[in-house]
């Protein structure tokens, strides 16, 4: 039995019951966890008897709703959860493609954390890198069609297939980080206790990443709100206190997080809300503080 899992808040109405009527056909339940608060005047109902909506009435941060959900999912006696953000736009055939991918590295006997898809940027039309670290050097590879499937350190949680057994072996989602960064943690505690990510490249799904993107010099790059920036920001800092974090990917991010950062302040607008949210991020990262964001 599989359970999907989409996290959403304050979303696009059509767009998520869209999402939720593609992943009924291929999975048992699906079970939607809005972290919409409770005055927002949003209101998300669907007929389809496949479909449970759980207004929490809050922003509880994407770890925990994740959490709520694989606890509903093995309530029902879930093997597998599958998890969706609000802007996922997944195959007909996704789920099926992941379960292949995972059987195919199980029989080459690989220990699989989580399977995932190859994501498709839904404003540039690319396919998204995958991180591989070794030693000091960390290595972006991008997806060649070739085989079913190759392994990363980490998968974005969107469209990654997690049995519960694998869950119960690595553990949750970290609430603490609330969101930004849950995925990359869990992929290197995955790592950490002798699991594997694997990316199947047979799965396609097309994936809304950050908001409008900025153009310097010729190179697209991903932006967030000044709020999302804090929490990036502040969660790479926590990660890189971290053993277990891989020390390639300390160098990389710590180098590329100061160089968004830069960018990020003199060329985003509002600049001036850009550099105070980061350098807050920043802060409450050397100072320890979790959670969600706190003046």
């Amino acid at each position: 039995m599989i359970s999907a899992i989409i996290i959403t808040y304050l979303p696009e109405r059509e767009r998520v019951l869209s999402l939720a009527a593609c992943l009924a056909s291929q999975v048992d339940h699906v079970l939607i966890i809005d972290n919409s608060p409770a005055d927002s005047q949003f209101s998300l109902t669907s007929s389809l008897s496949e479909v449970v909506i759980h207004h929490l009435g809050r922003n509880v941060g994407i770890a925990q709703a994740q959490n709520i959900g694989i606890a509903k999912a093995k309530e029902w006696g879930s093997r597998d959860v599958i998890l969706f953000d609000q802007d996922s736009v997944p195959s007909p055939t996704l789920v099926q493609d992941l379960l292949d991918a995972r059987d195919i590295a199980t029989r080459d006997g690989l220990n699989v954390a989580a399977v995932g898809p190859v994501h498709f940027d839904l404003d540039s039309g690319s396919p998204s890198r995958f991180v591989c670290t070794k030693a000091l050097t960390l290595k972006l590879v991008t997806p060649d069609f070739k085989s079913a499937y190759f392994t990363a350190d980490f998968i974005i949680a969107s469209g990654s297939l997690i049995s519960i057994e694998a869950l119960d072996t690595i553990g949750l989602m970290e609430n603490e980080l609330f969101i930004d960064c849950v995925d990359i943690e869990w992929g290197y505690r995955a790592r950490a206790k002798g699991r594997v990510c694997v990316v199947a490249q047979a799965a396609r799904m097309d994936h809304k990443i950050g908001d409008k993107p900025l153009i310097l010099f010729g190179r697209q790059i991903t932006t967030h709100s000044p709020i999302r920036h804090y929490y990036f920001f502040r969660n790479v800092v926590l990660l890189l206190k971290r053993k277990y974090m891989p020390v390639g990917w300390k160098m990389n991010v710590s180098v590329k997080s100061l160089v968004q950062a830069i960018i990020f302040t003199f060329f985003l607008s509002p600049r001036y809300t850009h550099f105070k949210y980061i350098t807050k991020g920043f802060l409450h990262g050397i100072l320890g503080r979790t959670g969600p964001y706190e003046r």
